[in-house]
Parts: C-alpha cells; sequence; structure tokens
C-alpha cells in the first residue's frame, strides 16, 4: 500500500516551465505538474492555506493563469545557506473554466 494522496498524476517539468507568483512577483521553479496540483521551489516561504494566482510559462511563450491553495511548504536548504523552500500547491477554481488550460499545458509537457 502506498501513501500516495494524490488524485492525478505528475508530470516532471526539468527545467521547462517557469513560473512566477504573480500577487508576490518572485519566480518560482516548476517541480511537477498535474491537474490537481503543482510542486514550486522559491526562496519564500508560503504561508499554508494561503491562495495565490501563478503564471506558467512554456519554452514556446504558452503560458496559463493558475489559482491554488498552499497545502504545506518545507525548507529544502542546508541551516547555513540561502533558505529555499518546496511547496505543495493545489489548484482551486472559483469558476467551471478556471484552470482549463491546464491540461494543453501537461500535454505539450508529455
Amino acid at each position: 500500500m502506498t501513501n500516495e494522496r494524490r488524485q492525478t498524476t505528475r508530470v516532471a517539468i526539468m527545467g521547462r516551465l517557469h513560473g512566477v507568483a504573480v500577487s508576490l512577483d518572485i519566480p518560482v521553479k516548476v517541480q511537477d505538474l498535474s491537474l490537481g496540483g503543482m510542486a514550486i521551489e522559491t526562496s519564500v516561504a508560503f504561508p499554508v492555506g494561503a491562495v495565490h494566482e501563478f503564471e506558467v510559462t512554456l519554452g514556446d511563450g504558452s503560458s496559463v493563469l493558475l489559482r491554488g491553495r498552499v497545502m504545506h511548504c518545507r525548507t529544502i536548504s542546508a541551516a547555513d545557506v540561502t533558505p529555499l523552500y518546496s511547496t505543495g500547491i493545489q489548484f482551486v477554481e472559483d469558476e467551471p473554466t478556471e484552470n482549463a488550460d491546464i491540461g494543453d499545458i501537461i500535454d505539450k509537457l508529455k
């Protein structure tokens, strides 16, 4: 039995997708992505439960604006270096069509 709680399969990004936390205007490194959420790496800690908008862009210039709730945020750097955080984001939808383009981005990454 596995402890995997995700309902959708994540796609490893390997540098093919770049992002920005819109409200904070800071870059985010997208580690992996699925229809239900993503993992990001940043130099800023995000409070659990906060909802943020992220603009993610592929190398071909196609982009999508995503809204997501912070599910966890963990320090991944050593104590004696610049802080680095891994944050799990669960996408949220206020309207049925919001986040609909994420499937197109995932298809381009496969």
